[in-house]
């Protein structure tokens, strides 16, 4: 369509045509099992022009094949899931490739089982547990008796007894087969019990009894003794400690769960009986009476577990508890012939017993005061009832009573206690309880004083005691004394301070006052710092802290009792002033007033540097300094300060004083020389014997070159040195320039020793003709052979030589062996050199000898 609305249209009918072939396939299944030929069907098909010539596989296996014709077939080795792709190419190159993701399963199932009862007895159930792995399994068992299963986990009983193999074949959906055989896998057995015992007849107890177990495929063993006692280990050993006849019985139990038991009887023969005894619970002197039933007993031995024996024939006696406790008592029961067998009793004896005590606190008063009595009564009874006296008319039933004594004298305390039993016991203490009068004190001093305030203190006694009294004193000050009449003491700091006494008689009772005294504070006169006047000045002066004061000396100041004089000194000066407060204690302070007056600068020299390098500037004569420029400096208003400057620079230094009266300038150039440059190149590799020049490359500026070390230097070269090492060697080269200024690099030459260094001929000729007559070893470096043996083909040694040099025909070999020519012949050759740099090597080789 144009601008004006006009249109027209062109259509050309299959104009364009797009050649290629299309690629299309299909597996012939889609799972199998390992190495079984796959086909897979070729479906593609091609434009209508161009004939398929090409078939590309990829199996997805790592395998690629190409073909130009079907069949399409291939096998794989190993189980997955594969993705299969196809290329075809057409005559004229056109070609189209299909992608099938996960369109093959190649399985490989895998048989296993197992089982927690391989070990059972007959007619027990037998669980197999599959662990096999396969898509769609189907199973076939065989449990190894003539019996057969199907299903995945089958239960299985044994009839006899017996080893048996089991075995499970499984197939997949795919038809893929695995195969597992466990040879002699379950073993069925019958348990059988069977013992043996050590003894089982005593005329007499104890008797320990030994059981072996012989019992045949049991797992567990139950042992019952026949006295109410068990056991459950396989060979037990058991004590029977009284007369009479026991079944034993041994129970056994087999891994399949099977039971089977066996039957035994022990005989023990001995007197037996028992005895009672009434009256068991009472105080201490508890009489009880005892009476014995016995059966073949001789004699009887009674034990009342008190530490008392005694040994009747009697059968009826009575024993008294004298002591509290819990009782159990016993007898030994003996027949003719000597055995004995104790009998214990039913039943315990329980004796009751109180014993009194008490504690007080405290025992001293002073005055009056309060006591705190502390029962400490024992008994194995219930404590009910407590009596208490306290020597003053008065009694308590409480059994921690508190009783307040107002009057002084000595007291006599008692205490009763009575158990729920009716057992009773007390306890008296004679003039245990004091109450002693108090002293009465004073302190007599003085008042007070101006620090450091001296004072003296006494002790007064206001009433007369009958026992020496102990001082104690505290002076508020750190101090304390035991002295009635204690030395003075000093007060260094102005305050009140309290004065503490206390004076304690024999007993113990404490009299105590308190005194205050002064320390009068010394004034602070505070007066200006000292200070500095330039030369012509004058100054005022300040002081406060006190209420008067008077200045010395007079020279120059214009009052001398006032607070504020003027001051105007023509040199340096101290003014003294003494102040005094309104209690008269007085303290000095000065001032001293220094003078300014005009000076004259020093600084240090020039100096020349290495550029990186440092150097200390100095000037004098001044107080106060500033450096410019301030470049290069590490503090610039120091009077000796750091110089590092990168290039040469004239310091310039103003001094003054500290009041800013006077100042001085001063300069001091500093000329700085640049590093020279050098490099002694790549490190170096030579053989020992060779030789080598190192070159090193150095800036313009230098005018000294200097190598270390000198070994293996033999010709110098300026700046260069040739050099021939016989081991490996680090070189340093410095170098200096006009101002001094060092540089320094290394290079290092490393000296081997190996084939290069040694030539050793693989043919000569021993034929008199002067030509290569003699074999020897030859080379550079070398500084010794070691060791140097011929040898035939059957390894007989034909010439051999030891500590030679190399290049010494005179020590090579002539081809004669015992002084006989040889035959032209092969030989080997073994030689151990040293190099000069100490290193050995070793050379093994064939020579020709031909003539």
């Amino acid at each position: 369509t144009n601008h004006l609305g006009c249109s027209d249209t062109l259509m050309k009918p299959l104009y364009i045509r797009v050649n290629g072939p299309t690629a299309l396939f299909n597996p012939a299944i889609t799972g199998s099992c390992l190495n079984t030929a796959i086909t897979f069907t070729d479906k593609s098909f091609p434009d209508g022009t161009s004939n398929i010539q090409q078939w590309i596989w990829d199996y997805g296996d790592s395998t690629k094949e190409t073909l130009s014709a079907a069949p399409f077939q291939h096998a794989y080795s190993s189980a997955g899931i594969f993705t299969v792709s196809l290329k075809v190419i057409d005559s004229k190159g056109c070609a189209d490739s299909l992608e099938k993701p996960d369109i093959l399963i190649i399985s490989k199932p895998v048989a296993d089982f197992n089982t927690n009862d391989t070990a059972s007895c007959p007619q027990m159930p037998v669980t197999f547990i599959d662990s096999s792995t396969g898509p769609g399994l189907t199973y076939l068992w065989n449990f190894g008796d003539g019996s057969t299963s199907s299903q995945a986990d089958p239960v299985h009983q044994y009839s006899t007894e017996g080893i048996f193999s089991v075995s499970l074949s499984i197939t997949d959906k795919y038809g893929c087969t695995d195969y597992i055989f466990k040879k002699d896998y379950i073993k069925v057995v019958i348990p059988v019990a069977g013992f043996s015992i050590s003894d089982s007849v005593s005329n007499c107890p104890p008797l320990v009894v030994t059981f072996t177990n012989t019992s045949l495929n049991a797992i567990s063993s139950s042992w019952d003794f026949g006295d109410g006692n068990t056991s459950s280990a396989p060979n037990p050993s058991h004590f029977y400690a009284f007369p009479g006849v026991y079944k034993v019985i041994l129970k056994i139990t087999s891994q399949g769960g099977c039971t089977d038991q066996k039957t035994g009887q022990i005989v023990i023969k001995g007197p037996s009986g028992n005895f009672n005894y009434t009256n068991i619970i009472g105080c201490v002197r508890l009489q009880t009476s005892f009476k014995a039933f016995t059966k073949n007993t001789f004699s009887i031995v009674w034990d009342f577990n008190d530490g008392t024996t005694v040994s009747t024939p009697d059968s009826v006696l009575t024993h008294a508890y004298i002591n509290p406790g819990v009782y159990l008592p016993r007898v030994i029961l003996s027949d003719a012939g000597g055995c004995q067998v104790p009998i214990i009793g039913a039943d315990t004896i329980v004796v009751y017993g109180v014993q009194a005590d008490f504690n007080t606190s405290p025992v001293v008063l002073c005055d009056s005061g309060t006591v705190k009595f502390s029962d400490y009564s024992i008994s194995n009874d219930l404590i009910i009832s407590y009596q208490w006296n306290f020597g003053d008319s008065t009694i308590s039933d409480e059994q921690y009573p508190v009783h307040s004594y107002q009057n002084s004298g000595l007291y006599y305390t008692k205490l009763k206690v009575t158990t729920q039993s009716g057992c009773m016991d007390s306890l008296s203490i004679a003039g245990q309880i004091k109450v002693i009068n108090t002293p009465k004190i004073a302190i007599a001093s003085s008042v007070g004083a101006c620090v450091p305030a001296v004072l003296n203190f006494s002790g007064k006694i206001l009433t007369a005691d009958t026992s020496a009294l102990s001082w104690a004193w505290k002076f508020g000050n750190g101090n304390t004394s035991t002295l009635q009449n204690p030395p003075d003491q000093v007060y260094s700091l102005p305050n009140s301070y309290t004065i503490q006494l206390t004076a304690t008689n024999s007993s113990g009772c404490i009299a105590a006052t308190n005194k205050i005294v002064q320390a009068y504070p010394v004034p602070v006169v505070t007066i200006v710092s000292d200070t500095i006047v330039c030369s012509g000045n004058s100054i005022n002066l300040f002081v406060n802290g006190a209420a008067t004061y008077s200045w010395s000396p007079s020279i120059d100041l214009s009052c001398t009792n006032c607070a504020n004089p003027t001051a105007k000194p023509d040199s340096a000066v101290k003014y003294v002033v003494v102040g005094t407060s309104v209690d008269g204690c007085v303290a000095p302070d000065s001032i001293s007033i220094a003078v300014k007056f005009p000076f004259k600068i020093q600084v240090s020299k020039k100096d020349t540097l290495c550029a990186g390098k440092s150097t200390v500037l100095s000037a004098s004569g001044g107080e106060k300094y500033i450096w410019s420029p301030s470049t290069g400096l590490n503090n610039p208003v120091l009077a000796g300060p750091i110089a590092t400057p990168l290039q040469t620079t004239n310091y310039s230094v103003i001094a003054s004083d500290n009041r800013g009266c006077y100042s001085d300038t001063g300069y001091v150039p500093i000329k700085v020389y640049p590093i020279p440059v050098v490099n002694a190149g790549d490190d170096k590799t030579i053989n020992v014997g060779k030789t080598i020049e190192l070159l090193p490359v150095i800036s313009s500026d230098v005018t000294s070159v200097n190598w270390s070390p000198t070994s293996g230097i033999f010709r110098n070269s300026y700046p260069g040195i040739s050099v021939n090492p016989k081991e490996s060697v680090e070189y340093t080269v410095e170098v200096s320039n006009t101002g001094g200024c060092l540089a320094r690099d290394r290079v290092t030459v490393n000296v081997l020793c190996n084939n290069a260094n040694v030539f050793t001929p693989n043919t000569f000729s021993p034929n008199a003709d002067g030509v290569n007559d003699i074999f020897y070893p030859r080379g550079s470096g070398v500084f010794l052979v070691k060791i140097l043996k011929i040898f035939n083909r059957w390894g007989e040694v034909v010439f051999e030589k030891s500590n030679i040099y190399a290049n010494d025909i005179a020590s090579g070999w002539d081809g004669t062996a015992k002084g006989q020519k040889l035959l032209p012949d092969v030989f080997i050759y073994i030689m151990d050199i040293v190099c000069d740099n100490n290193t050995t090597l070793t050379f093994k080789g064939n020579i020709a000898l031909v003539r």
